[in-house]
């Protein structure tokens, strides 16, 4: 069956005690946390309402002033009308009409309704038609509008109580005062009638509330206007304590619900109308006053509830985290002690380390709170004595420094890694620190890489050395110098790169073989060493190829210095095993800032000035010259354009006359090839020729000279032409490393013309290199019928035997000995001998570079064969050449 892991033991609650107290702290503090909060809560709900309830007291006391104020305006213009109405019906005897107050209005904007009766009760007048009801006309004299003004002795206006009209649509407020006759005695009384609405201002419903009012009471607390509430309309008394507090003329109150008996309490503020026996009423309902503080209240009771339940929850979880907390801590450190057991085993040091902070909160060292015995062992010390020490105070034990600054780091970034050296007991030791942060402590793990560090060390060795003769190597150089590049540009120095090549090695290779040039390359590498300055660095970087590395130097001098002892180095021969060896080196010199910024550019500058050295003829050094720089990058620019133009055949033929020095008959035609350039031009061969002999390119260009030129053989043929023979010149790269033979047979056959009319033009220089295969070479091509010309004569070092060996057919000599001609007897002589030899050899004599008539005389009489040069004819292109044998044969004839 398989095997099943059993869980922890509960822990025994010894070992949870500690925590008990601070489970039980969540529930205490929870009780005083959400009592604070409700004892806050109720009191801020106090204060709200008793700010609402002044707020609204002194808001009906507002509303109230403003009715009493225009109250007491409308009262006063109705006063006015009556006076008059007074005035006039004294004034004339009773005989006064209603018609000049028709245009008066009441306070709501309706005409005035005026009536006047007589002292006998009697209607006299009225600008209200169907006012007055049928049964109130008939007992006008007991209505108290009347009665009172009749019966008073007082001479103020009566205000009546609010009365339906006749409609009993709406009620009526009759105000009236007595009329005089002229003698002061009563005749009758003046009505005005207006709706007890008119009497106080508008005024919005909204703030008082649908139960809330507005009215006018009289001074024995009945109501007699009233411009809000249904409700109020029906009391026709005031509450007593409302009419005990309407003792004084202005003030408000809060009145309950039962007083009003509707069960509906009412905020009351009143003011008296000054002058007239009325006070100005206006009542805000509670419920409608107080429901914005309400619904806050009853808002901030659910936040409150829901907090509290949320705190209950909050509690019982921290309760529960307590608890498990307290489960973890025990199990935390039943594991710490088994992890303790279990790293005691391993072969790494294991520490937790933790920071102390100053009196600033800064971190001012770091104490050990645990570790294993590997660690202690690593540390030069025991478990015991570490645990509790600060790192400070290890300074015996281990290096202080670079352990503060990798925990100092691991602090910040959250990991660090590094190498620490110690020295204990005359015994050096490597350790790999390893520091990984773990809130606020570090674990840090150890692991001696002593031996792996020697192993390390020996293979970077290894990959850096050469292996030939044990200098540093190519690969230390790419590793070193950018290094070395950085200090100097750093610190504002100079650096300089020498670049050398062996001079004579190949020769001493191929002459001693590959072993004695090991052994010259082992003792070139140790008078290197010997010859630069102490702190400079030699590197091989294969083959004969070496490189100096010179730092901090004043000047370039220092450089030239070393150079200098560089060569003389090599002044003396090298005994090797085999022999004594000459070689020479040539040195190249970059300068850093001065050549240079980088590495790359700095050793191809260093390469570049020593391959100029190589040009000068070797064995000397050279700083970099920016101008052989662009020098030699035009000529590989030029290396690639003549590349391309062999690959696109950018070449034309050009032709040349050779003729008979006796009869002047057309002999032969030298075809000479110009390069037709696209942007230069027309280059001459010296322009570009030299090139395609260094670069190897002559080959693939010789091969495109033989192929036109017997292509152009054809199409004159086939023109009818007359049949001239064409030499073609071959340099001594192309006949040596192209098979001719093949080439001019293939040529001949591929454009069907005979071998007699093709002739091959070979230097001196040809013949030397290896006379056998050349002779060989040559038999084989003139047993095809094609005639051999050795081309400038007298500039090389062939003999005579060789020229017989050849079997040559023309000789041509070179044209600096015809330019001697008629200067001295001396240019006479030799070509008399030349001509005498090549005679006596079965070869004839061509004569180059005529260009004077004089000269084209001497070498006829001097028995020359034939002529060619300037004075002879111009080189011409495949028609002009044709015009110009024609002209010869026409002037023939």
């Amino acid at each position: 069956m398989p095997f099943r892991f059993a869980s922890l033991r509960p822990p025994p609650w010894a070992a949870l005690r500690p925590y008990l107290v601070f489970i039980l702290l969540w529930p205490v503090a929870g009780l005083l946390i959400a009592g604070a909060s409700w004892l806050f809560l109720l009191n801020n709900f106090s204060r709200e309402l008793a700010a609402a309830e002044h707020q609204v007291l002194a808001a009906t006391l507002k509303v109230a002033q403003d009715g009493a104020t225009q109250s007491r305006a409308n009262l006063g213009m109705i006063d006015q009308v009556l006076t008059m109405i007074r005035v006039q019906w004294q004034a004339l005897d009773g005989a006064m009409k209603l018609d000049q107050f028709g245009k008066m209005v009441d306070p709501a904007g309706m005409p005035l309704r005026i009536s006047v009766f007589d002292a006998n009760a009697r209607l006299r007048m009225t600008n209200a038609n169907g006012l007055w009801a049928a049964d109130e006309l008939a007992r006008v004299a007991e209505l108290p509008f009347f009665a009172s003004q009749q019966l008073r002795a007082a001479d103020d206006m009566f205000i009546g109580m609010p009365l339906p009209d006749r409609t009993r649509m709406r009620y009526m407020v009759r105000f009236s005062r007595k009329l005089l006759d002229r003698d002061g005695e009563f005749a009758g009384v003046a009505v005005v009638s207006i709706d007890p609405a008119n009497l106080i201002a508008e005024y919005d419903d909204g703030h008082l509330g649908s139960h809330g009012f507005l009215a006018a009471v009289g001074s024995d607390g009945t109501v007699r206007a009233f411009k809000l509430g249904e409700a109020f309309r029906r009391i026709q008394l005031l509450p007593p304590p409302l009419q005990q507090a309407l003792t004084s003329s202005s003030g408000s109150a809060f009145v309950r619900g039962a007083e009003f008996g509707d069960g509906v309490g009412r905020y009351v503020g009143w003011q008296a109308v000054e002058g007239f026996p009325l006070m100005v009423l206006a009542g805000a309902d509670q419920p409608h006053a107080l429901a914005l503080v309400r619904e806050r209240e009853r808002a901030s009771r659910q936040t409150a509830v829901g907090a509290s339940v949320a705190l209950l929850i909050f509690v019982l979880v921290g309760m529960a985290l307590s608890g498990r907390l307290a489960l973890q801590r025990y199990r935390l450190t039943v594991a710490q002690d088994a992890y303790r057991k279990a790293t005691e085993a391993s072969t790494e040091g294991f520490f937790i380390t933790a920071p102390v902070f100053g009196a600033n909160g800064r971190i001012v060292d770091y104490v050990t709170i645990d570790c294993n015995e590997q660690g202690a062992a690593l540390s030069h010390s025991t478990r015991e004595a570490l645990i509790g020490k600060r790192v400070s105070a290890l300074s015996r034990e281990i290096p202080v420094e670079p352990a503060v600054a990798l925990l100092a780091q691991a602090m910040e970034q959250g990991s660090a890694e590094g190498d620490i050296e110690s020295t204990f007991g005359g015994e050096t030791t490597c350790v790999r620190v390893k520091v990984r942060r773990s809130g606020d402590v570090l674990a840090v793990t150890l692991r001696d890489v002593t031996l792996e560090r020697a192993h390390l060390s020996n293979l970077e060795r290894k990959n850096f050395e050469d292996v030939l003769t044990g200098l540093p190597n190519r690969a230390w150089v790419g590793k070193c110098l950018p290094e070395a590049v950085a200090r100097a540009q750093a610190g504002g120095r100079l650096l300089a790169v020498l670049f050398i090549d062996l001079d004579g090695f190949k020769a001493v290779n191929d002459t001693f073989g590959h072993a004695a040039g090991d052994e010259l390359l082992r003792i070139v590498a140790r008078r290197l060493k010997v010859a630069v300055r102490p702190g400079d660095h030699v590197a091989r970087l294969g083959g004969d190829e070496f490189i100096v590395i010179l730092e901090n130097l004043n000047g370039t001098g220092e450089a030239a210095q070393v150079a200098a002892r560089v060569l003389q180095a090599f002044h003396a021969g090298i005994a090797i095993g085999a022999g004594t060896a000459s070689v020479g080196a040539s040195v190249g010199i970059s300068m850093c800032p001065g050549d240079a910024h980088d590495v790359d550019t700095l050793l191809r500058h260093a390469d570049i000035a020593m391959y100029e050295v190589k040009t000068r003829g070797k064995n000397g050094y050279q700083f970099f010259d920016p101008a052989f720089y662009g020098a030699m990058r035009q000529r590989k620019q030029r290396e690639r354009e003549l590349q391309a133009a062999i690959a696109a055949n950018e070449f034309v033929m050009h032709y040349q006359v050779r003729v008979e020095a006796a009869t002047q008959r057309v002999a032969s035609l030298e075809a000479l090839v110009r390069w037709n350039h696209p942007t230069a031009g027309l280059l001459y061969p010296d322009e570009f020729i030299p090139l395609a002999e260094e670069t190897g390119m002559i080959v693939p260009l010789g091969e495109l000279v033989v192929d036109s030129v017997c292509a152009q053989i054809a199409a004159w043929t086939r023109d009818g032409c007359a049949p001239v023979p064409v030499s073609i010149n071959v340099s001594s790269r192309q006949f040596n490393e192209r098979d001719m033979h093949a080439l001019f047979l293939q040529s001949l056959e591929r454009h069907g013309i005979p071998a007699d009319r093709v002739e091959i033009e070979l230097t001196e220089s040809t013949m030397i290199r290896d006379p056998v295969r050349t002779s060989e070479r040559l038999q084989a091509m003139h047993a095809l019928g094609i005639r051999l010309l050795v081309d400038d004569f007298g500039t090389g070092y062939s003999s005579l035997s060789m020229l017989q060996q050849l079997d040559f057919d023309l000789l041509k000599v070179d044209k600096s000995f015809t330019h001697r001609l008629g200067g001295d007897g001396q240019g006479e002589i030799l070509f008399t001998a030349i001509i005498t030899m090549a005679h006596a050899l079965g070869m004839k004599v061509v004569a180059e570079g005529v260009e004077r008539p004089e000269q084209a005389d001497l070498l006829a009489r001097l028995q020359c064969d034939e002529l060619q040069g300037y004075y002879i004819a111009s080189p011409l292109d495949a028609v002009g050449v044709q015009h110009e044998i024609r002209r010869r044969q026409a002037a023939m004839h």
